[in-house]
């Protein structure tokens, strides 16, 4: 029990502090569109609204589901995302302070070193961005953990821990699918210089190939379902877009004139500023090569990813690749033999990256930098958001409502519940749109000229209901972006 109670202890203050910042996140507008659309796709598929085929080619694929479930066992009204990722960071913080424990760290400074870590503001950002990015940095822990391992000892439960590890990676996140892609070439630098003297060709397929044959059914249940087949990782491009805007804000033309350089740049210069124990440790044990290895691949991985997205535009905007210097980190502290005799000083670099966070995160995030400064100052950041979850408190009560809930997915969330909404995905919204006639018992719309009022489905079936109604239909329900009519 004695030595259970440190473990509970770090579970539950970060599990504690994860909700508190959340809380506080959502109330100042900072949560992402990304995690307010899984919230509310897993309340649509927890009320058995969803389509089994949008269910099944659901991306990312392991937060949707994870997500989904606790959502169906959960009371209405709990925030199943901010409980999934508090328990997934406590989660990771417990194992940090084990590992650093076996590792020979005393007990005072495993607990400092798994503070600093865990609650590092690359990780609390990841926290408030949803489950996807923190399940990202928990895979990447993993996968982490599994080239020390394999360096080690390349038998099949090490295999399978990369290869586990890759899996979990591309279907947590759009960025975890580019670390994959970077990874492949660079695993043959984390073998053991032994194996590669055979047949490396064979080992790297045993390590891809779970990933590749996931990837090529996921795709095609993606073309079935949806209707085609790398339509999951095309949405993600938005979020480029705002990235590379907040980037020219914060660089101006940039560091080197290419985006994509740029990004593996600033990747690099938040791991100097974010975990400046990473370098200064692979310098201590440089001439060590089973020990070099996995961290500099790490490094190099994290770089071509962000360089990968930027360039194709497929994988989202780099921002999330923010957590890999506090989980290399970790991975340093529990696996470099080196750092427990000079401990003190890791210790105190351990401190000096969590201060130097704060600017790894302008470097890796400018947009959320910004957005953070004028929450800061009382600004609200997201006023179309609180509107649309003040419609969806609105319909409370009332049943058969028309509404494009893939546009606004906060209706969802202020409703609190998905049953009694006609979405995209149902027949009456369907047979409404393309045949230009609504007999639902309620319309709700939002403002054509306002943000997602752009891209609604029915503001572009009717383009005058918004101004004018329709006929049968009266006004019961109004805020700054939205209407709700229901039928005489």
């Amino acid at each position: 029990m004695r030595r259970a109670l440190p473990i509970l202890s770090i579970a539950l203050l970060t599990f504690v502090i994860v909700l508190l910042m959340a809380k506080l996140a959502a109330t100042a507008g900072l949560v992402p569109e990304d995690a307010i659309t899984l919230w509310s796709n897993a309340i649509t598929a927890s009320d058995s609204q969803m389509p089994i085929g949008r269910v099944l080619a659901a991306y990312p694929t392991i937060p949707f589901l994870a997500t989904t479930v606790l959502e169906f066992v959960s009371p209405i009204g709990i925030s199943a995302p901010v409980l999934l990722t508090a328990c997934v960071l406590a989660a990771l913080a417990s194992i940090w302070l084990v590992s650093f424990r076996r590792a020979g760290l005393s007990l005072l400074a495993a607990l400092t070193a798994t503070l600093l870590l865990a609650l590092h503001p690359a990780l609390l950002r990841a926290a408030i961005a949803g489950p996807a990015e923190i399940m990202l940095a928990g895979f990447l822990y993993l996968l982490s953990r599994a080239l020390y391992d394999i360096r080690g000892r390349s038998a099949a439960p090490e295999v399978m821990a990369v290869a586990l590890a890759m899996l979990g990676l591309t279907f947590t996140h759009p960025m975890g699918a580019a670390l994959t892609c970077a990874a492949v070439p660079l695993l043959v630098f984390a073998l053991r210089p032994e194996l590669l003297a055979g047949s490396v060709l064979n080992l790297i397929v045993a390590l891809v190939f779970p990933t590749l044959f996931c990837v090529v059914a996921f795709t095609y249940m993606s073309w079935v379902f949806p209707g085609s087949g790398w339509s999951f990782l095309v949405a993600p491009s938005e979020g480029l877009a705002a990235w590379a805007v907040g980037f020219s804000q914060l660089f101006g033309r940039g560091l080197s004139g290419w985006l994509a350089l740029d990004a593996a740049i600033a990747v690099a210069a938040a791991l100097l500023l974010a975990a400046p124990v990473v370098p200064i440790a692979i310098g201590w044990i440089l001439q060590r090569r089973p020990l070099v290895g996995p961290a500099v691949v790490i490094v190099v991985m994290t770089m071509a990813a962000a360089g990968i997205a930027v360039a194709t535009g497929l994988f989202g905007d780099p921002a999330a690749l923010a957590v890999m210097p506090p989980i290399l980190a970790a991975v340093i502290v529990a696996r470099v033999p080196v750092v427990r005799d000079r401990l003190a000083f890791v210790i105190a670099l351990l401190a000096v990256g969590w201060i130097g966070g704060v600017a790894g995160l302008v470097m890796l995030d400018p947009r959320g930098a910004i957005n953070v400064s004028i929450a800061l100052d009382g600004g609200r950041i997201d006023t179309e958001r609180a509107a649309a979850i003040n419609l969806g408190n609105a319909t409370i009560g009332r049943d058969g409502i028309l509404v494009d809930t893939f546009s606004a997915p906060a209706v969802v969330l202020g409703r609190g519940r998905a049953r009694g909404l006609l979405s995209p995905s149902d027949d009456a919204f369907t047979f409404g749109v393309r045949f230009s006639k609504i007999e639902t018992p309620f319309i709700a719309v939002p403002d054509p000229l306002v943000g997602a009022g752009v891209q609604d489905r029915l503001n572009k079936a009717f383009p005058t209901l918004y101004w004018r109604g329709t006929p049968g239909y009266r006004l019961v329900y109004q805020n700054a972006n939205w209407r709700l009519f229901a039928r005489d």
